[in-house]
């Protein structure tokens, strides 16, 4: 504390604070005042006598009242020290400048260390649920394996509460992972520890779970997207996905690996409808191109990269019982036979049929109810072709009346022979009727002159 000099304070130096003292510091220093301004008036020394006077009878006497006066004022000087001391204690103490005791709540607590065991313990005891896997789109609903810790971070401690409660707490980070044979899940968790005075140990709090990360460990199941093709088709246009929804798929061919990847997709769509009184089949068919990419929030998300033209067909349906008489009718249309009425060697003739090859020669003149034993299958090499009537013939030929199903041809001015026409369906066989190519199983030949196939 500094030294205060009392007879500038008597005197009211300039030792004195600035301002007006207020309360204690007031009263102290009024009474100091009041007490120094009595002890200069009582100890005042009187005027000085004169030689005479000094050496008289009372000359010794006078002289020692003088020495005491002196002690008298040495006395009271310490008083006013003293005084004024306690004055200055007063005023410091009031303005705080003088040093408080320690708060003993304040002093620093000696704590053990959160060690890497201690957390390392902790996380093992820890219980986590595994993540809802049912939300990552087209991944197998496999049991989760987990969780696993790992790079696992302690951070320093931090001081929480007030000075009369002090909470000391430390977290713990790491990374939790969960996965099965098609995803892979990490989650960042924090796990506080709160420091136990009583205890001198660190005690673990509730773990907090960040936001979940998924990461693809196998390829989509093509057929698992497939199976959904028409809501993938409806979310990327309503009316295409109406126009070929439920259709049938005709070929897949995907190339989908750990990062996605097309899926190529041809489809086939048969639907019916009536229009003025008639029935038709429609067929609609076309391509498409999904592409899946995976989505660490979502799991496989599969869009419509490209979308076919769907091309239409359209036939009308006939009604069986319809088709079946009109079949009926056509049969026996083509059973009636055709009446060449009477006819001879030389008149030109006009028949339709398919052209076969000359063999089974017994079967052939079984169908015409004919054999000549004097002629050879094919005429001795002039005939080349058979034809099978479409309808079959009645004539009246020389006299003779024959009902045919099949008729000698004569094609030996083709550079071939006819074998390019075997098998041909011939809409009109026209020429004349000859007996030079009569064979054994065709009463007479048909010299081609005109041949008309489909």
């Amino acid at each position: 504390m500094t030294e205060t000099d009392p007879q500038k304070d008597a005197s009211g130096a300039s030792n004195a604070p600035t301002g007006a003292p207020t309360g204690t510091n007031r009263a102290a220093r009024e009474a100091a005042a009041a007490f120094i301004q009595s002890a200069e008036t009582a100890g005042a020394p009187s005027p000085s006598p004169t030689a005479e006077e000094a050496y008289g009878t009372v000359g010794e006497a006078q002289a020692q009242n003088v020495k005491k006066g002196h002690k008298g004022a040495i006395v009271i000087g310490l008083l006013i020290c003293a005084l004024v001391c306690a004055g200055v204690a007063a005023f410091l103490f009031t303005h705080g400048n003088l040093t408080r005791p320690v708060d003993p709540n304040q002093e620093s607590v000696q704590r053990v260390p959160l060690s890497d065991a201690r957390v390392l313990a902790a996380f093992d005891e820890v219980t986590m649920d595994p993540p809802d896997i049912s939300k990552y789109a087209y991944v197998p609903q496999d049991a989760l394996i987990g969780p696993k810790f790992s790079d696992i971070v302690v951070n320093e401690p931090v001081d929480l509460g007030v000075a009369t409660n002090q909470v000391v707490e430390c977290t713990a980070t790491a990374t939790a992972t969960f996965k099965n044979k098609a995803i892979e899940i990490t989650v960042p968790v924090t796990l506080p520890f709160e420091y136990s005075e009583a205890g001198e140990t660190w005690v673990p709090g509730d773990l907090t779970q960040g936001t979940p990360t998924a990461t693809p460990l196998a390829s989509a199941n093509a057929s698992e997207i497939l199976a959904d093709l028409d809501t993938h088709l409806m979310n990327y246009d309503a009316t295409y996905g109406e126009a070929i929804a439920e259709a049938t798929i005709v070929k897949t061919t995907a190339e989908l690996t750990i990062d996605g990847g097309p899926i190529n997709v041809s489809l086939s769509k048969t639907l019916e409808s009536e229009e003025d009184g008639k029935k038709f089949n429609e067929l609609r068919t076309c391509d498409i191109v999904l592409a899946v990419s995976w989505s660490p929030e979502a799991g496989w998300v599969v869009s419509v990269a490209d979308a076919g033209v769907i091309d239409y067909q359209r036939n009308e349906i006939v009604d069986p019982a319809a088709e079946a008489a009109a079949q009926a009718a056509v049969e026996a249309a083509n059973s009636k036979p055709i009446n060449l009425g009477a006819v001879k060697f030389g008149d030109t003739v006009t028949l339709s049929g398919t052209l076969q090859k000359v063999e089974k020669e017994a079967e052939l003149s079984k169908g015409n109810n004919f054999t000549n034993k004097n002629a050879s299958a094919n005429a001795d090499g002039n005939v080349q072709l058979v034809l099978k009537l479409a309808r079959p013939a009645d004539m009246k030929l020389n006299g003779t009346t024959y009902h045919l199903t099949t008729i000698a041809v004569a094609v030996s001015g083709l550079d071939d022979n006819g074998k390019s026409l075997i098998g041909k369906k011939a809409t009109e066989v026209k020429g004349p009727l000859e007996e030079n190519f009569a064979t054994s199983w065709s009463p007479a030949g048909i010299k081609a002159l005109e041949i008309h196939v489909e």
